[in-house]
């Protein structure tokens, strides 16, 4: 598993986890609570008390029995699982049919369907909202929303006792704005960047980047993946702080794989570049 400390608007932001294409793949949020995608068990997994499955793949949500098994192993509060709408019962039965193959009472999981356009609070503060990607099997991203409080422009530049004069006498001085903190793509095709505007604003987005060679293209645009080519074209219009890689396939080595993609993306006005890929034991 690796780990990332990324400077954003909110803070130093932490992320946790590792990927391999067909492997598995786990982004943690330790500071939310949160799992994007459970494909790898960890013992870093099992805290987060909310996890999104982006879609049905194996090594997208190996890890959601494993994680609810320990939960209730160590007596940990009741949990969520966030998942589309086409496979969200499936994801009830499985873990319906593990829990009796353990022989024990249920999981303390709720399952909750969404769908493209659904918002869900993380927390007072953060909400989470899901947008479909074009990945080959219906596949929901995730974007992280920060609801900042700030002061409004009319207010800007008044001294501290006039600001406290206001709220005492029941003025609104601040306002709550939507920052897109991080979006998370899961598995993609390059389509997604254009249909989602967004995304090229997010202060933090986590993309994966299966293939790097040219013979690979029609593969990638085949199952819905995104090619090294696809981000180099799409990023010089790209605002966003940091560019996390995931994702990469079983046909690159990690080391010159790791070297060509920043070679290709790092570039000294764009987004800090970052890799979450790892070799799996």
């Amino acid at each position: 598993m690796r780990k990332l400390e990324l400077a954003t608007s909110w803070g130093r932001l932490l992320l946790v986890g590792g990927s391999r294409a067909g492997e598995g793949t786990v982004v943690l949020l330790p500071q939310l609570r949160l799992a994007l995608d459970a494909g790898y068990p960890s013992r870093a997994l099992v805290p987060m008390e909310q996890v999104v499955v982006s879609h049905g793949h194996t090594d997208h949500l190996a890890a959601v029995p494993f994680w609810a098994s320990q939960r209730q192993l160590q007596n940990l509060p009741g949990a969520r699982l966030y998942a589309p709408v086409e496979i969200a019962p499936e994801l009830s039965q499985l873990l319906a049919l593990v829990a009796s193959l353990e022989r024990g009472k249920p999981f303390a999981v709720e399952v909750v369907p969404v769908t493209e356009g659904d918002e869900v609070p993380l927390r007072k503060d953060m909400v989470l909202r899901f947008f479909r990607t074009s990945h080959w099997v219906p596949t929901l991203g995730t974007l992280l929303v920060w609801k900042k409080k700030q002061l409004k422009p009319e207010f800007a530049g008044l001294p501290a006792g006039e600001l406290a004069a206001l709220r005492q006498a029941g003025t609104e001085v601040e306002a709550i704005v939507a920052v897109p903190l991080l979006a998370y793509l899961a598995d993609t095709g390059p389509e997604v960047l254009e249909s989602a505007s967004v995304l090229a604003q997010v202060e933090v987005l986590v993309v994966e980047c299966s293939f790097l060679s040219p013979r690979d293209v029609e593969r990638a645009r085949q199952f819905g993946h995104m090619h090294l080519e696809d981000l180099a074209r799409w990023l010089p219009g790209a605002k966003n702080r940091h560019l996390v890689l995931t994702h990469l396939s079983r046909r690159h080595r990690l080391g010159p794989g790791s070297k060509q993609i920043r070679q290709a993306l790092q570039r000294p006005q764009g987004p800090r570049i970052a890799l979450l890929n790892v070799e799996w034991p």
